[in-house]
């Protein structure tokens, strides 16, 4: 007790120690009340690393899908025909394996369904109306075009290369 009460006639004590403590007390303050406003942000903050982590999680998947994909021709003539040839065989889910590997499951049912549905003559008919083809710029990209078909637009059948395998894949009908 002797030592606070001679703190008391000291006069560094009041011009110095008690305002840089009342200032160190207020920047507490201003910290603690600056983390609980900031507390929502955080949360979201948290909530967008593990999205991105999923995200990338994804990614390193798709690219491992990406590496064993070698289903498909070293042209784009090549992995066509292959597919048109495996719908004329009925053979719907080897012609889901020459679409890009995010659409071949989507494609295994659609393809399904058309069978199911005796509509793959449908589609032949119309891929047999391709009259040329067209390589983009970068060699990345072909597609394939249609004439007019009943007297309307026709079609364009995109296909992409699997910039791992090098084989071509399809990417759009």
């Amino acid at each position: 007790m002797s030592f606070l009460s001679s703190l008391r006639r000291k006069w560094w004590f009041w011009v110095l120690v008690i305002p840089f403590g009342a200032w160190l007390l207020y920047q507490a303050y201003i910290y603690y009340d600056s983390w609980k406003a900031n507390a929502p942000y955080r949360a979201k903050y948290t909530e967008a690393m593990a999205d991105y982590a999923k995200y990338e999680a994804g990614l390193v998947a798709l690219q491992a899908r990406y590496a064993t994909d070698f289903d498909g021709g070293k042209t784009p003539q090549e992995t066509w025909g292959m597919f048109v040839q495996a719908l004329k065989d009925g053979d719907t889910d080897k012609a889901s394996k020459y679409y890009v590997v995010e659409k071949q499951s989507q494609e295994r049912k659609d393809w399904a369904i058309a069978k199911e549905l005796g509509n793959i003559e449908i589609f032949l008919n119309d891929f047999n109306l391709i009259k040329g083809g067209t390589m983009y710029p970068d060699g990345e990209r072909f597609e394939f075009y249609t004439g007019s078909i009943d007297n309307g637009p026709g079609f364009v059948y995109m296909l992409v290369k699997n910039p791992v395998t090098g084989v071509w894949k399809i990417e759009d009908l």
